[in-house]
């Protein structure tokens, strides 16, 4: 959050500049009214910014072991005790509680360094992605 803060003064700050700049950039007077509007057009603009930053800090990631997890995936092989899995277009050892076989579908756990850790997904979840 403390970004989020530091944006937004950097925001304000281009603004005002902006706003004082404003009669400079075109060589004539400019009314109050006019300004006005400028500043409010600014001002709505900034938080259309802000409110695009604070979606894009709230989004889970897409990378790395945190974006693998909650991902779903389908088994290819099963090799005892190895379980290999096709997620997001690749081929990862994993393993599971359970006794899994060809074709099921799972979703990704946790990750811990070349190994998932997946469970059965369940029929009743359909929305989601698999491959």
């Amino acid at each position: 959050m403390a970004m989020l803060a530091a944006l937004t003064v950097v925001m304000m700050f281009d603004d005002v500049i902006f706003y004082l700049l404003f009669e400079h950039l075109w060589g004539r007077p400019v009314g109050w009214l006019n300004r006005l509007i400028v500043g409010i057009l600014l001002t709505l603009f900034n938080l259309w910014l802000a409110l695009l930053l604070i979606k894009a800090l709230k989004e889970k990631p897409q990378t790395g072991a945190e974006g693998m997890i909650g991902k779903r995936g389908v088994v290819t092989r099963v090799a005892a005790p190895e379980v290999w899995v096709k997620v997001h277009g690749e081929l990862w050892r994993a393993q599971a509680k359970e006794t899994l076989k060809v074709g099921e579908k799972i979703i990704v756990q946790k990750i811990t360094g070349l190994l998932l850790s997946v469970e059965r997904l369940e029929e009743t979840i359909s929305n989601g992605e698999h491959s």
